[in-house]
């Protein structure tokens, strides 16, 4: 498997399972180790799909494009009940309006490598409720860029 040009780690197994195991709570018990793997992981496969999406032949955007916003929509979904696993209120998701004038695919790269940078690196003064925030923000951005650019490459004036 090639790797992307990008973030040559995002498809290497071992860095990819440090990244996640980093998150865990060092207080946290296995309760809480598991939520935070399962978090991780999954946010791990999203930048896959967003990476794809980015990186793949023309022919193939559509596909990947949709099973990126397929991707983020399954992991928003799972956000409530992990937050509630870890003994965290949801917080829900705050989007961000303004970022919606951008192209689908600067979007989708600017909320990807955002998410990357919190993969890569908790931010030092987030607490867990700030983290999980911050994290489903780029994960709805994620999903709303890759259906931009899906929008982006359909040519509207076929009649059906």
């Amino acid at each position: 498997m090639t790797s992307s040009p990008r973030h040559p780690w995002l498809y290497d197994p071992a860095v990819g399972g440090v990244l996640v195991r980093a998150h865990r709570s060092p207080a946290g018990g296995p309760a809480d180790d598991v939520v935070s793997d399962v978090l991780w992981s999954e946010v791990l496969g999203l930048l896959r799909w967003a990476e794809a999406a980015l990186g793949c032949p023309p022919v193939l955007v559509e596909g990947a494009a949709w099973r990126t916003a397929a991707t983020a929509a399954a992991l928003l979904r799972r956000l409530p009940a992990l937050c509630a696993e870890a003994g965290l209120p949801w917080p829900g998701v705050q989007g961000d309006p303004d970022a919606a004038v951008l192209p689908g695919r600067e979007r989708l790269t600017t909320a990807a490598d955002r998410l990357a940078g919190l993969l890569c690196a908790r931010p030092a003064d987030a607490g867990p409720l700030e983290l999980v925030q911050l994290v489903a923000a780029d994960v709805d951005a994620i999903g709303a860029a890759a259906i931009a650019l899906l929008a982006a490459q359909t040519d509207w004036t076929v009649a059906s």
